[in-house]
């Protein structure tokens, strides 16, 4: 093998592993994705929870209300 080639070879392994170092970097790339993803969605579904809770406190603190000036009306 003459040098060039020797040359050539080297270089093709530098940019293989160059390529394997950018797929390992892509795929860690999409796991912080996705559990950034599964994240919100949890947020999301827990913020949905909530707002429900608080409607329903608020119709049951505007039936309290309405009895409390039902009774002190009469």
């Amino acid at each position: 093998m003459d040098f060039s080639t020797q040359l050539d070879d080297l270089q093709a392994r530098i940019d293989k592993r160059a390529d394997q170092i950018d797929a390992n970097a892509a795929a860690s790339d999409a796991d912080w994705a996705e559990d950034d993803a599964a994240a919100a969605i949890d947020y999301a579904s827990w913020t949905v929870d909530n707002a429900r809770l608080a409607v329903l406190d608020a119709i049951d603190a505007r039936v309290y209300a309405d009895e409390l000036a039902t009774t002190a009306g009469s």
